[in-house]
């Protein structure tokens, strides 16, 4: 969750799993956007991709006391603010090395390249702009072609198909992305 509380909590929660040889798969989609506001610091909030440097250098720590070595997906929407920068931020090879990212692809998103039409990053039904979604496109494509990633989910369509929605949504998979999950799922 965007709090303090719910990223530790993850990142304890991460290194329990792991400790034991699991992997782990997060959606960084629900953290607040850089310099957004942050109302009980009055500072402004770092974005994601900071604190996705946290859960690597924890799983850093972890699969040094193990004999596994950790592992991590971190998921984005493709409508986060923040989206160009996760796309590119294993353009550094040595960034973020317990992770394989990937993009989650939304229909709008889609429906909006497959027609030409400007497309709203957003966060908290607030629309930070509006991009030409070839250009983000083209952009996945061409540092999937340098690095491998990031990869792509298509969202909308894996929660289509979720055998249980009653449970809730699925916003990630596990480190090697052939298995969509819940939250907390196994």
């Amino acid at each position: 969750e965007d709090s303090m509380e719910g990223i530790f909590q993850a990142i304890k929660d991460m290194a329990l799993i792991q400790k034991t040889g699991g992997g782990t798969g997060f959606d960084f989609s629900k953290l607040r956007p850089v310099g957004d506001p942050v109302s009980s610091t009055d500072g402004q909030a770092s974005g994601p991709i900071s604190f996705m440097r946290a859960f690597n250098e924890c799983t850093d720590v972890i699969k040094q006391g193990g004999t596994r070595r950790g592992a991590n997906m971190g998921i984005m929407r493709i409508d986060h603010p923040d989206i160009l920068e996760f796309i590119d931020v294993k353009q550094d090879l040595n960034e973020l090395n317990n992770f394989n990212i990937s993009v989650a692809i939304t229909d709008e998103f889609m429906d909006c390249l497959l027609n030409n039409k400007p497309f709203a990053l957003r966060f908290n039904d607030v629309i930070y702009m509006k991009i030409n979604p070839r250009l983000l496109w083209e952009k996945i494509v061409e540092s999937a072609w340098l690095t491998g990633e990031p990869g792509v989910i298509f969202i909308d369509t894996i929660n289509k198909y979720n055998p249980t929605p009653q449970l809730g949504r699925i916003e990630s998979t596990n480190p090697c992305g052939e298995q969509p999950l819940l939250p907390y799922e196994s």
